[in-house]
Formats: structure tokens, sequence, C-alpha cells
């Protein structure tokens, strides 16, 4: 096994060379080394999307829905639209600025989405967070949406992000007591 992954190595390394030595790949590498770097600094510098957060229950003594929408609730968000296995919250403002968007400022606005799913000995709630930012004179709160030149928030600022673990580590307790 050793052996042929040295045989490997080298192969790779012959072909890694016989690359870079052809006639003419020391123009192109020099005319192609700032694009690329850039490029790979753009990528390592943006921030993944914020993944939701999940936990597991027992199972409930009550109707699962009833507890989540309770749950809800008793963490100080108003439940918008429920319906089975899931409740998004209704939109808020929150005191975050957001990055301009046409040159304008921006305040971000969230909401919650949570879902539960039957597993075979409880339940799996699932927490995701929505966010936008959006030009404070065009912004309007609908019953379940929000209207206005708004942009998605695929990461959400670090303040945000706290508010979210606690929001998420809230509802896990409630749901623990039966």
């Amino acid at each position: 096994m050793r052996r042929v992954g040295r045989e490997l190595e080298t192969m790779n390394a012959r072909s890694w060379t016989r690359i870079f030595t052809w006639p003419g790949s020391e123009k192109i590498a020099k005319k192609w080394t700032g694009s690329l770097l850039a490029v790979a600094m753009v990528a390592g510098c943006s921030q993944p999307p914020t993944k939701p957060i999940s936990f597991t229950t027992t199972l409930l003594a009550r109707e699962p829905m009833d507890a989540l929408v309770e749950s809800t609730k008793k963490v100080g968000l108003y439940p918008a639209t429920v319906s089975p296995g899931l409740v998004e919250t209704r939109w808020e403002e929150t005191p975050h600025a957001g990055e301009p968007l046409n040159d304008q400022k921006t305040k971000l606005v969230r909401r919650y989405v949570l879902k539960i799913e039957k597993h075979a000995f409880g339940h799996v709630v699932i927490v995701e967070a929505q966010a936008k930012r959006c030009v404070p004179l065009t912004l309007r709160f609908g019953e379940s949406e929000v209207e206005g030149k708004c942009a998605p928030v695929l990461t959400l600022p670090s303040s945000l992000m706290t508010e979210f673990n606690r929001t998420a580590d809230r509802l896990e307790q409630l749901f623990s007591i039966p």
C-alpha cells in the first residue's frame, strides 16, 4: 500500500512539473496570478450563510404544534403563519443598520421559521433565522411579509446571531418541560 502511494505521489509531482515547464507557462502564470489571488481572497472573506439550529425533544404529553406555538409566544415572538409542522413569526425591525442598498442606508429586519418533525423517539425542532436589509423609507410590514426595497441577508451579524442562539436555547429549555 505504501509503495502505491509513493508512486502516485511521484506521478503527481511529474505531472505538475510537466505543466509548469512547457514553453509560455511562465507568461500565463504571471498573467493569471493576480486574478486568481483576487478570486481566492473574495471567496475566503465571505462568511457562510447562517445555518438553522435544531434540537430533539422527547415525546410530548401535549400536541407538538400547540407546544411549538406556545413556546414561540413565551420567548416573545409572535406567530404570523401557522400550518402543520411550521410556524413563521412576523417580521420585526431590529435596531441594527445593514449594508447600504443602492447607496441608501438600511435597517435589518428579521423573523424566525420554526419547524417540528416527528421522529421515532420524539421530535426534532428546527429554528431558522431569516433577515433582510431594507431602506427604512420604503419599509412596510404586512401580515406575514415585509415590503419595500429589501435584499436578503444570508449571514447574520454577530449581535443578531447572539439573539438567535439565545432564542433557540430558550425554546429548547421550554420543550424540555413536559
